[in-house]
């Protein structure tokens, strides 16, 4: 019996440490998420790439990245906004509560609209991309996450492993599976 239950606590503390627990935990509330679309005005197409930062995506605008800084950021589902600031790291960033549990996060924004307590709806601008806070490295982009609130807070945590994002989806497709992933021109369906 002692055997038998070393044997199952060592299979169990073997599998906590195994990424096929973050996948399982990926899809936390998934029927609830909201129908997320791309942070863009409709029918824009813009690259998403993930570098190494999986799940999150930085995103710049196609085919040459040209009109990317200043761009509008419209908000990816109606939502409240919980967070909006100056990050000393990220730069400009605002964070949307979408409800049960759901979250957005953009960062290195040029500037923002809304402030914390906003009422935004899908489509809506929110900001400009930008590329303010020194881990933008002075490239123009848009560090965008999606996150599950999984500790009850209130709030999702952002900006670095170990944090509350989840694989985005965007019009029902999942990106971000994996480091060094890009799409190229994927349309914003956010009408």
């Amino acid at each position: 019996m002692h055997r038998t239950t070393t044997g199952v606590l060592a299979a169990l503390l073997f599998l906590a440490g195994q990424p096929a627990l973050a996948a399982a935990s990926q899809d936390v509330n998934a029927e609830a998420r909201p129908a997320f679309q791309l942070p863009f005005p409709c029918n824009q197409k813009w690259r998403l790439d993930t570098w190494g930062h999986a799940p999150a995506l930085d995103m710049v605008k196609e085919p040459n990245q040209v009109g990317t800084e200043g761009a509008p950021y419209v908000a990816s589902a109606d939502g409240v906004v919980n967070q909006s600031f100056y990050h000393s790291n990220a730069g400009n960033m605002i964070q949307i509560n979408h409800g049960g549990g759901w979250f957005t996060t953009g960062i290195h924004l040029q500037s923002r609209a809304v402030g914390v307590g906003a009422r935004v709806k899908r489509g809506q601008v929110i900001g400009r991309v930008g590329k303010t806070g020194p881990t933008s490295n002075g490239h123009p982009h848009l560090h965008y996450e999606q996150a599950y609130d999984r500790n009850g807070d209130g709030r999702a945590s952002w900006g670095a492993a170990g944090t509350e994002r989840v694989r985005p989806v965007f019009n029902g497709v999942e990106y971000g599976q994996a480091n060094g992933k890009t799409w190229r021109n994927v349309a914003s369906r956010n009408c």
